[in-house]
């Protein structure tokens, strides 16, 4: 019993080690494709330097922003060529809470054509909570690598809490769109991951062993 304790304390310390780490999935190929623009489409979530980051694509929307200088709040309606309403979460995986007061931009690149395409997702409100976003017609079907950066958030903290978030971070999201609709995925996008999946059999496993 020894000996498959010891190994039960490896598989464990191995997936929370890489959890610790910042596990960056590579693709994974929907067995079935999915509509692009229906109302929630997750294409990953990923865990980065002490935070989780979930990605997501919904259809277009107008957002109500403060635009213009000096600043004013209107709507900003949908532009013409807008498919894709970018929806990015930054999570304290302890509280359950979305980071606020972050700055959050996107880098993506279509591997299949070689186009390009940036921007700023702004901190956003509604039925879901906070999170941050941008309309985008991303650069059309392809092989997608998309890479998210959260800054350092400004609020301030308790003197035990000093340390955490201090430096941006950025994670890496991979995805494939044809014809409007997701073909691969980025492999950590629930709770049944393969790393998540180790940590939770590990787990069980040292339970029911120790009763």
């Amino acid at each position: 019993m020894k000996d498959v304790l010891m190994v039960i304390a490896l598989l464990a310390a191995l997936a929370f080690g890489t959890l610790a780490r910042g596990a960056q999935p590579g693709p994974q190929v929907l067995s079935a494709s999915e509509e692009a623009t229906q109302p929630t489409l997750l294409l990953g979530r990923n865990f980065a330097d002490g935070m989780i980051v979930t990605f997501e694509l919904k259809p277009a929307r107008s957002m109500w922003l403060q635009m213009d200088n000096p600043p004013k709040w209107r709507e900003r309606t949908v532009r013409k060529g807008e498919i894709y309403h970018l929806d990015v979460r930054p999570v304290d995986p302890k509280s359950k809470v979305v980071i606020s007061y972050s700055d959050v931009r996107f880098n993506a690149v279509n591997r299949t054509n070689g186009k390009k395409v940036s921007g700023t997702l702004h901190p956003m409100w509604d039925g879901s909570g906070l999170h941050y976003a941008a309309n985008s017609p991303l650069a059309g079907d392809g092989a997608y690598e998309l890479i998210v950066s959260v800054g350092m958030p400004t609020f301030g903290r308790a003197p035990r809490y000093k340390d955490l978030w201090v430096n941006p971070v950025t994670t890496k999201f991979h995805f494939k769109l044809a014809n409007g609709r997701a073909m691969e995925v980025s492999g950590l996008r629930g709770a049944g991951s393969e790393v998540g999946g180790i940590a939770h059999t590990a787990a069980t496993m040292i339970i029911g062993w120790t009763r």
